[in-house]
């Protein structure tokens, strides 16, 4: 393979890796990724265009409309994970607010995940120019340039990502566990944990539970279910592949949900979404003894999808009978 080609593959995996990165943590509201990739796209950038930019946040903190600047190419970008039109439309406000038309000739809206086909008519007031074909970029907007570039800057290019985003994600695994091993790491502390009482006498009716029983937050619960499926399903169908739970270990890990889930239920006034996050709390310390970063969202995930199962606030028979 000719050494243009390996570039530009390694180049493609590395941006491909952060625009996933940042669409994952982004569905399970964490966007400390966002600031990071402030600092990174402004050395990108500066690579792919010669440009000099900056990080104005570094100069003032929150900094509305714009996140980069290059004061002798008079360049301004924003940098965001939203790709909706109504971010862009506040950008372009923000930015004749604050009269940045006057020191920069070009507003860029850097979109970290993937733009869509605007329909919407962008007004800038006459202020400035914006055209939506040229002045909105997502990865694939950047791969587009990348590839017209020289062999000498592909390299560059190239050993700039592996040393931002690769290197540095593989330094950040051996500290931190993916959802797969947080998921099984759970299942093995829960299993190993036999403190638990006589088998309740319990229905499982998740639509009774979610729709009648906790009908309060019944949007919120079926909305963090559906966003965290989508990132942490597969994991879960791959750890169900895997163990092999037996009967006796998959009736210890149910009791021991339904003990300590009904405790802390009965603590937050049976107010399920108070006590699931006290849950993911006190599973994520238990298992972060050893100094080791577990992945918060996957045991969140797991939890709702065991109580879907009613495993975690269980319908006891009693009451459910009662509502019936």
């Amino acid at each position: 393979m000719l050494k243009r080609e390996i570039y530009l593959e390694g180049i493609a995996h590395s941006l491909a890796l952060l625009s996933k990165e940042v669409e994952i943590r982004n569905a399970v509201n964490l966007y400390d990724i966002n600031i990071v990739a402030e600092d990174f796209f402004s050395g990108l950038l500066n690579l792919i265009y010669g440009y000099e930019l900056k990080n104005i946040n570094n100069l003032e903190k929150n900094a509305p409309a714009i996140d980069l600047y290059d004061s002798k190419n008079k360049v301004s970008i924003q940098v965001t994970s939203d790709n909706d039109s109504a971010k862009i439309k506040h950008t372009i406000s923000e930015f004749n607010q604050n009269r940045f038309y006057e020191i920069y000739d070009r507003l860029i809206v850097l979109i970290l995940t993937q733009k869509k086909k605007y329909s919407t008519d962008f007004d800038t007031e006459g202020k400035f120019t914006f055209d939506k074909e040229k002045d909105i970029w997502d990865v694939e907007s950047l791969i587009k340039d990348i590839r017209e570039l020289e062999l000498d800057k592909l390299k560059k290019i190239n050993e700039y990502l592996l040393g931002e985003l690769d290197d540095k994600c593989y330094a950040l695994k051996r500290t931190q566990a993916s959802e797969i091993d947080t998921i099984m790491d759970l299942i093995e502390y829960i299993s190993q944990n036999r403190d638990i009482s006589e088998r309740k006498n319990v229905i499982v009716d998740p639509e009774y539970k979610i729709y009648k029983r906790f009908h309060e937050f019944a949007n919120k619960i079926t909305s963090d279910y559906t966003t965290l499926l989508g990132v942490y399903g597969d994991a879960i169908e791959t750890i169900n592949g895997t163990l092999g739970i037996d009967e006796a270990q998959d009736i210890i890990i149910m009791l021991y949900l339904q003990d300590i889930s009904m405790q802390i239920l009965k603590k937050n006034n049976n107010d399920p979404i108070a006590s699931l996050n006290q849950l993911v709390e006190y599973f994520e310390n238990k298992l972060s003894t050893d100094g080791k970063k577990y992945d918060r969202m996957a045991i969140k995930f797991y939890l709702i999808n065991e109580m879907i199962k009613c495993s975690v606030f269980p319908n006891e028979r009693g009451e459910y009978d009662e509502c019936k």
